[in-house]
């Protein structure tokens, strides 16, 4: 499976953001491949510095840094380098006035023969399509999720609670850095990795409806239809989109 994908990404400033503060990139290796999404936060510029940042320094690492024997070796190699991108952004952030409080969310697969993994801090997502069947791999960490998940609202409340996008974790905020990892069996159609520009403006049954329908054409234009349909309903965030689907 590994050598028979395609994939493809793209990213949108959106109708209202006066700056695109989201990165998106990949990796595409013999032995593996990667695709990583981020959306950085912060006043002013700064969110886009966070969200480089990360995007640059965990590709590099991972491009020469690439030990993925067994899953415990592949774990410590994302420690490290989770590690290494956090604390280099919290530093410039916490060295700089203009860079204080800036951040961003970091969601990742790395995708090998076997399983893939997927990395996530913050909120932008991971979903898989499986049978034609989209499935989010991802948890959103956000307050509205923890209380959602606690009985303290419902899943309608969710949609509309003014802390709906209010995160509780992301890279850069703090010295130290939490995220999930959740490894799956590489046995799925596609992956699709998406910053909340998208998931919050296009349905899940209207991404699934989309990406099945469009099975047979190019990943590209996948990622450019995604991207169009959140600009048509209202595009009130930067939007980002990174597909891989197996051929």
């Amino acid at each position: 499976m590994i050598n028979n994908v395609s994939i493809a990404c793209k990213t949108d400033v959106g109708n209202r953001r006066p700056n695109n503060e989201d990165e998106v990139g990949f990796l595409d290796n013999k032995d593996f491949k990667v695709l990583l999404v981020c959306d950085g936060m912060g006043g002013h510029n700064c969110g886009e510095v966070a969200s480089k940042m990360a995007k640059e320094m965990v590709l590099s690492m991972l491009d020469s840094n690439c030990d993925f024997t067994n899953q415990y070796h592949l774990k410590t190699t994302i420690k490290k380098i989770m590690k290494k991108a956090n604390s280099a952004i919290h530093k410039l952030s916490s060295s700089k006035d203009e860079f204080n409080g800036m951040g961003t969310t970091l969601v990742m697969a790395i995708v090998l023969k076997e399983y893939t993994a997927i990395i996530n801090c913050g909120d932008s997502r991971c979903y898989m399509l499986k049978d034609n069947k989209l499935v989010q791999i991802t948890k959103d960490q956000t307050v509205v999720e923890y209380l959602y998940e606690i009985g303290a609202i419902s899943k309608e409340e969710m949609k509309t609670s003014p802390k709906r996008h209010v995160l509780m974790n992301a890279m850069g905020i703090s010295s130290s850095i939490d995220y999930d990892i959740e490894i799956i069996d590489s046995n799925y159609q596609g992956l699709l990795l998406c910053s909340d520009g998208l998931s919050n403006m296009v349905t899940d049954e209207d991404i699934e409806k989309m990406w099945v329908e469009r099975l047979n054409n190019p990943t590209s234009s996948l990622c450019s239809d995604l991207v169009s349909k959140a600009l048509v309903n209202g595009g009130i965030d930067n939007i980002s989109v990174c597909v891989l689907e197996v051929r």
